[in-house]
């Protein structure tokens, strides 16, 4: 577990965040059954062209939001330098010739502050702040969330024909107004 703290470049770099927020994604072949999203976008009336690209627009916004000097970033920096402060004296203790306990204290160790920094959580809240620019450029670009029926989910977990198919059935119900007022989510209180 600790070898995503080790490496302190690729962690504080925004692309790796990227990748790990990708990767939260199914990856599965054309005719794979995939869970359907219990909530989506949706605007009355938008052409395919614009959907598309203003869902790319906010989720680029999400991307590129500047969190370097966040808390988590910098939690998770002081984790990444504790665990290498750690592989060090784990290599001088073997040296030393005090294997068996060194690697043992070592692992009891890492696992210490892996434990207190959470890194889940860190990765969690991440996400969330990118979220929340994403949630902010879709509202000011007028479009509101709907909550899908189990009917739509199951229609869309049986879809057959890979990405290109599932965001079409989504776009058909994004854009379809009736669909949005009688489904729209109610707003959080």
């Amino acid at each position: 577990m600790s070898h995503y703290l080790k490496n302190r470049h690729r962690f504080l770099d925004w692309r790796f965040l990227a990748c790990v927020a990708a990767l939260s994604f199914p990856s599965v072949d054309a005719n794979a059954k995939v869970s359907a999203p219990q909530t989506i976008w949706a605007k009355a009336g938008v052409s395919r062209e614009q959907f598309g690209a203003e869902a790319l627009e906010c989720g680029l916004q999400g991307l590129a939001l500047k969190i370097d000097n966040s808390e988590e970033v910098k939690t998770l920096a002081r984790a990444s330098e504790q665990l290498d402060a750690l592989d060090t004296s784990a290599r001088v203790a073997l040296i030393q010739d005090n294997a068996p306990n060194a690697a043992a204290r070592n692992a009891a160790e890492q696992q210490t502050v892996i434990a207190a920094t959470r890194p889940d959580e860190q990765y969690a809240r991440i996400k969330e702040k990118m979220f929340k620019v994403v949630r902010k450029c879709m509202l000011d670009h007028g479009y509101t969330k709907i909550v899908l029926t189990e009917d739509q989910r199951n229609e869309y977990s049986e879809i057959k024909g890979g990405a290109e198919a599932r965001r079409s059935f989504i776009y058909e119900l994004a854009s379809n107004p009736h669909l949005i007022e009688a489904q729209r989510e109610a707003a959080p209180r």
